[in-house]
């Protein structure tokens, strides 16, 4: 039988909050195991978890909400994971109630409240991009209310603040990149680069700073090729080469500093800016591409395992190959 919330004690309450703690972190644990059936365990814990918490005064008591909001953003999560149509579209109203739930918090009480709000938001509008082109309009809409949260003064204290903006320009970048309107390119240039500005100071120390400053420039180079695409065959030196071949230099420097810290994540957007700047530099600035080439697959400046790598060693005789017609 559902306890009435309004004559529950607080040694009562707190002991169903304690009781409901448990299955959350027995949850949390499951997301993270690579057994298959994990995620479908972990989210029965989060709907036990869940169903005790909503028995809690969450009117009157902030962190009971929170606590709540947290069952159904996690809820939310497991149900991603899941991955089919019915399971989003079930995430996405579970996002919605744990969002409506942290909207009706005081959020400059405490650092957590808009940093799970600002989160929530985010992942929000990764499930929306999911769906394909149909949510991306409004996936953006999420990305830019996750921002505008981040931007308020409330939401200072939140140590991560600086690396959690730079997430949230660089997914919008990318929503706006996957856009076809006649500013579309434009706004993802512009977020992309607000991206990369603000992991800049992160990015050689934090691996995940790093990963978004990396996904920034990646899109970005997408965004380069587009315009390069459609630059008029006469011109020998677009604008933009100078701006391609610095990102690409500057990401693939970053992966080889990582890659002599042993961190070998970054591998595939790595191959991805290598073939890019490949070609940027063998159609404008053939000259440069021997040394291009070789500074990325000389091991002593990154890793043997990165340059000696399938991709690795396939895009480089790519681009030698480039190098080879572009001196015939």
């Amino acid at each position: 039988m559902k306890l009435d919330p309004t004559v529950l004690s607080l040694s009562d309450a707190e002991a169903i909050d304690a009781q409901a703690s448990k299955f959350m972190k027995s949850g949390i644990r499951l997301m993270n195991d690579a057994q298959p059936d994990a995620v479908a365990e972990a989210l029965v814990c989060f709907e036990r978890a869940l169903e005790l918490r909503s028995r809690l005064p969450v009117d009157t008591v902030p962190l009971f909400r929170y606590g709540l909001a947290a069952c159904w953003l996690n809820k939310a999560d497991a149900l991603i994971r899941q991955g089919d149509a019915a399971q989003i579209t079930a995430a996405l109203r579970a996002y919605d109630e744990g969002i409506a739930l942290l909207l009706g918090l005081s959020l400059g009480d405490d650092a957590r409240f808009p940093r799970r709000l600002a989160i929530a938001l985010q992942n929000r509008g990764l499930a929306l991009q999911a769906c394909g082109p149909p949510g991306t309009a409004e996936a953006i809409v999420a990305f830019r209310d996750a921002i505008a949260v981040l931007d308020h003064d409330q939401s200072a204290p939140i140590p991560d603040r600086q690396y959690l903006l730079a997430a949230m320009w660089t997914n919008l970048a990318n929503a706006w990149a996957s856009e076809t309107g006649a500013e579309s390119a434009t706004r993802a240039r512009d977020a992309a680069l607000r991206a990369m500005a603000l992991a800049a100071d992160l990015e050689a120390d934090d691996a995940d700073a790093a990963e978004v400053g990396l996904r920034a420039r990646h899109v970005l180079c997408r965004a380069l090729s587009t315009s390069l695409s459609a630059v008029n065959p006469q011109q020998t030196m677009p604008d933009d080469v100078h701006e391609a071949t610095d990102i690409v230099d500057d990401g693939l420097t970053l992966v080889r500093q990582w890659e002599q810290k042993g961190v070998a994540r970054f591998r595939p957007v790595a191959y991805d800016l290598f073939r890019f700047g490949a070609r940027v530099y063998g159609r404008y600035q053939p000259q440069f591409l021997n040394e291009f080439v070789f500074d990325n697959i000389d091991p002593d400046q990154s890793s043997p395992d990165y340059v000696e790598s399938a991709e690795m060693r396939s895009a480089a005789m790519e681009a030698l190959e480039l190098a080879r017609s572009a001196t015939r």
